[in-house]
């Protein structure tokens, strides 16, 4: 248990530094612990510490958030106290700190005094340490994170009482995989969508473009929402998707096994016959026989028509969704398939996408848009909000940005919470949203208290079938 006390006239604090770096060819970020001892003469400053080399070294092996921020102790001494003060360093000077036994004094000297940096504890909010290791999410709840610079806890932002979390009945939350699964997998592509299955997601998410052949095919690509599927970072060539048709996209565009928004890594990309832009219908026959909902983004002009019709082709209407940034091309699956169920909901569900900037009148706009769902990024999901849409009629669901953007909002904006772990899915969880669109689902199905599949609960499953007929 931990109790507030002063510091007064203490003479050392010990730190645990937890820091993160990313190593080529693994996709997830690993975590280490590194204690350091720091002499001070009052509250208010820090003084250099005594010796050029400070060693440090990893003390245990701990279940930590992703994300690096945190500063905590994890070792109590017998003969004098051992404070925690919650530190936030400045990302640019931890992203110096490689995965070594030791700290060089001066870098450790440059993150507390960084001009950007920002200590969250003040003297009447010191901790004090009575058991072996801290849980980061108590020590949050015991911080007040109104002192923190421009509020950077996604929990203040959403307005969600953590303590209170645990109270909350998530197992109803569909679970999405954004792109697929695209830390295992290459991004919209059929194994990857294939992935998510097999692992347990009730849907996927992909991007869909109309090429000038006529064909639909799924791709993301670079650029913005106003001016999507350029070909730079993606695939080291100039243009967009749009200049190339299908046969020309399959045989001649080459994925980048080494850009960072592909989280699978290179050697999932290099030499693999499945790295290559598929057909909308290829991906929706495979969803169709594994039963898996389709989150259809309308990302190219001219898409909403032709996928609709592909759709119903396909008879894959109770499994689809139609979804766009353009409230027009949202609209007008609407105005072309306007038809309602029994129970009075639309047959063809329709999400309105929000980004950053959430206007006022959000539900009025989705709702003029004919929509069912009302989709917003993950850090805009307040409780009002996504109440709102609920007593509305319509559905929610929380989507999360591409590894790229996740990494920059854990390292610069939101520093209680890791980059998609359970810490982070809780407190979007927490704002009543009944879908989540995430990189990561197998930790969301995890942090759900679903059992993630592997290939040989399928291979069991398949015998079993074997044997029974």
């Amino acid at each position: 248990m931990t109790k507030t006390m002063t510091l007064r006239s203490l003479a050392t604090i010990t730190y645990i530094a937890m820091y993160a770096t990313l190593i080529p060819g693994v996709s997830s970020v690993q975590r280490g612990l590194s204690t350091f001892s720091i002499h001070h003469h009052h509250a208010a400053a820090f003084v250099s510490p005594p010796s050029k080399r400070m060693a440090t070294r990893i003390t245990r092996s701990v279940h930590l958030p992703t994300s690096f921020h945190w500063y905590f102790s994890n070792k109590v001494s017998s003969s004098s106290s051992s404070l925690v003060v919650p530190f936030m360093a400045n990302v640019q000077n931890v992203g110096r700190i490689n995965n070594s036994s030791f700290l060089e004094s001066n870098v450790i000297e440059e993150m507390l005094h960084a001009e950007n940096s920002v200590l969250l504890a003040t003297e009447s909010q010191i901790l004090d340490v009575s058991s072996d290791i801290i849980d980061p999410a108590t020590l949050m709840d015991n911080v007040d994170l109104s002192i923190i610079n421009d509020v950077k806890s996604l929990k203040a932002k959403l307005n969600i009482d953590t303590k209170s979390r645990l109270s909350h009945n998530f197992q109803n939350i569909q679970v999405v995989g954004h792109r697929g699964s695209l830390y295992h997998e290459l991004e919209n592509t059929r194994r990857g969508f294939q992935v998510a299955s097999e692992i347990g997601c009730d849907a996927v998410e992909l991007d869909v473009f109309l090429l000038k052949c006529g064909s639909l095919v799924v791709f993301h690509g670079g650029g913005d929402d106003a001016s999507p599927g350029w070909l730079d970072e993606y695939c080291n060539i100039e243009g967009s998707i749009l200049d190339y048709t299908a046969d020309e996209a399959q045989s001649n565009l080459v994925f980048n096994p080494y850009f960072a928004e592909f989280g699978c890594g290179p050697e999932k990309i290099k030499n693999n016959e499945d790295a290559y832009i598929p057909l909308l219908e290829e991906v929706l026959l495979d969803a169709k026989e594994s039963r898996l909902s389709v989150k259809i983004e309308l990302k190219g002009p001219g898409t909403a028509q032709p996928v609709v019709e592909l759709v119903d082709k396909l008879d894959m209407v109770d499994q689809c969704y139609f979804s766009s940034f353009d409230h027009e091309r949202i609209a007008l699956v609407r105005q072309m398939r306007p038809e309602l169920k029994v129970d009075g909901r639309f047959k063809y569900k329709t999400g309105a996408l929000f980004g950053n900037d959430v206007p006022y009148d959000f539900i009025d706009i989705a709702q003029r848009a004919g929509a069912s769902e009302v989709h917003l990024k993950y850090d805009t999901c307040t409780k009002e909000r996504v109440q709102s849409i609920h007593e509305a009629g319509m559905d929610s669901m929380a989507w999360f940005r591409g590894p790229i953007g996740m990494n920059e909002d854990v390292y610069t904006k939101y520093f209680d919470v890791g980059n998609e772990d359970s810490n982070m899915y809780h407190v979007v969880m927490a704002s009543g949203v009944k879908s989540m669109c995430v990189n990561r689902p197998d930790v969301l199905l995890e942090t759900l208290g679903r059992k993630v599949k592997s290939e040989s609960d399928d291979i069991i499953t398949d015998e079993v079938v074997q044997i029974m007929s």
